[in-house]
């Protein structure tokens, strides 16, 4: 799998600011917000508060800390408690998914993205971590953006469903295809 796109972290950020609207609107539907829902408000402000921090901080490591930020940043507010701390062998994994230095940044994303889905490292709110995480990464290295289209969230749903059931690797093809987004570039 090869990077989809190729962009400075700049030009990477500013695609993210001027599509944020939609990126929340995306993540919402995604994380089961309908319009009437009493927390959608509460959700609203924390993705929004979780993509100010990915964009002004390409300081921030991508590890497991940055994820446990990520998820306490997305979950303030709500009903489910926030987890704090992962066991040495999650922290192991997480870190074997980052690092894989043959694989694209974009690859590396996805899997990362996978790997914290299908081991439901938190209590609620692992969607919304996992997509954030691997968007903090996605950023930091200029390939574009992961992001569910309304319309395509139960085709997820269920392709995330295969997955976890028969490690079903088409899902990572299907996200390459239908949920990764950049700007179009002229080159």
């Amino acid at each position: 799998m090869i990077n989809k796109y190729t962009l400075s972290r700049a030009q990477n950020v500013k695609y993210v600011k001027d599509n944020l609207e939609e990126l929340i609107e995306n993540n919402l539907a995604l994380s089961r917000y309908s319009e009437d829902d009493p927390e959608r408000t509460i959700a609203y402000r924390n993705f929004k508060e979780a993509y100010d921090f990915i964009l002004n901080n390409p300081e921030v490591e991508n590890d497991y800390r940055c994820l446990l930020q990520l998820h306490e940043i997305l979950m303030k507010d709500l009903e489910m408690g926030i987890k704090d701390e992962l066991s040495e062998e999650q922290i192991s994994e997480l870190n074997k998914m980052i690092n894989q230095p043959t694989k694209a940044n974009l690859e590396v994303a996805i899997d990362v993205m996978l790997y914290i889905l299908d081991k439901r490292l938190f209590t609620d709110g692992d969607v919304r971590a996992a997509l954030m995480f691997s968007n903090k990464f996605m950023i930091d290295n200029g390939c574009g953006i992961i992001t569910v289209p309304a319309s395509k969230k139960e085709l997820f749903r269920t392709k995330l469903h295969e997955y976890k059931d028969s490690n079903d690797f088409g899902i990572k093809d299907w996200i390459y295809m239908y949920c990764v987004k950049g700007p179009k570039l002229d080159y």
